[in-house]
């Protein structure tokens, strides 16, 4: 029987069941090959919606795949089963492809506390590819507190405008609440880096909320 691996899970269900057979059997059976010519990032996405968690073990070494899409799907599929893991997943911060490196972040921005953050600052510089550089801020962004603050303000003099923008407007937007300590140095240092971004009013109240106001 030949299934096209394109076809959505539900199709397949459709497909299979007509000739006797199960969907996500099918599927197993593809992604239990992984060094097979034929696999195709739908299949992979295939077995994240017809299988279920024991399904885990045949994603994890997909990452390894040469093919992007496929690589990309596994981290896919790992979401969907709510199987995603931060230490499991770093590493594909540094994919060559885009699309790998989006589908991981969407994936660990649940669980950014959990990545270092000294290890994603070390990558939000010039010499890393942009979509790396987009996908550390991101996951930096979403520890808040000072660690937010410290990503963004570092950015505001990127090389690419869009980037250093989008720096520039987290950091007018960013408010020290509970995570900060009051009265932080280093807020009041990052603050001042960015006076540029706020009128004084607004520069005093920042400075007000996090306590630096003497």
């Amino acid at each position: 029987m030949t299934v096209p691996v394109l076809v959505p899970a539900c199709g397949a269900r459709y497909v299979v069941r007509q000739h006797g057979g199960d969907a996500a059997s099918w599927y197993r059976q593809r992604c239990a090959a992984p060094g097979g010519p034929g696999l195709q990032p739908g299949a992979v996405i295939g077995l994240a919606e017809c299988g279920d968690r024991v399904d885990v073990g045949l994603l994890w070494p997909l990452f390894a795949h040469p093919a992007a899409g496929v690589r990309a799907g596994a981290v896919a599929g790992l979401r969907a089963l709510d199987r995603a893991d931060a230490q499991g997943l770093r590493p594909l911060l540094e994919d060559s492809a885009a699309a790998v490196v989006r589908e991981a972040t969407a994936a660990l921005l649940p669980l950014a506390e959990q990545l270092p953050v000294d290890w994603l600052l070390a990558r939000t510089g010039s010499m890393w590819p942009r979509h790396v550089g987009v996908a550390v801020f991101r996951l930096l962004d979403a520890h808040g507190g000072v660690v937010a603050l410290r990503a963004a303000a570092g950015l505001l003099e990127d090389p690419d405008v869009k980037l250093r923008r989008w720096a520039g407007r987290c950091v007018q937007r960013w408010r020290p609440w509970a995570q900060v300590r009051r009265a932080e140095a280093e807020v009041g240092g990052l603050l001042d880096r960015s006076r540029h971004l706020f009128s004084d009013q607004v520069l005093r109240r920042r400075e007000w909320e996090a306590g630096l106001d003497g």
